[in-house]
């Protein structure tokens, strides 16, 4: 498949995920690699930080975990229309 269309189709499937509930960003890589196996984590990481650049998502953190933090990402208006 070419890069550029599967980029976009990711971009939809991410979106898509986030309108069900906010996620962070294991979450969507678990699912998302369950669908595309041989995409790389850094490039769900890559879409997540340009969806939120170009104000379609927002992030937040978790209040409290037994962990480190987690950033979860939200799907802001604008991003619906997509």
């Amino acid at each position: 498949m070419d890069s550029q269309l599967k980029r976009g189709i990711l971009n939809i499937c991410i979106l898509q995920l986030l309108k069900q509930e906010d996620r962070y960003g294991y979450d969507i890589i678990k699912i998302l690699q369950g669908l595309f196996p041989d995409t790389d984590e850094s490039t769900i990481y890559a879409i997540l930080r340009r969806l939120n650049k170009g104000g379609l998502t927002e992030v937040y953190y978790s209040e409290k975990s037994l962990g480190p933090q987690r950033k979860y990402y939200k799907i802001v208006e604008k991003g619906n229309y997509i």
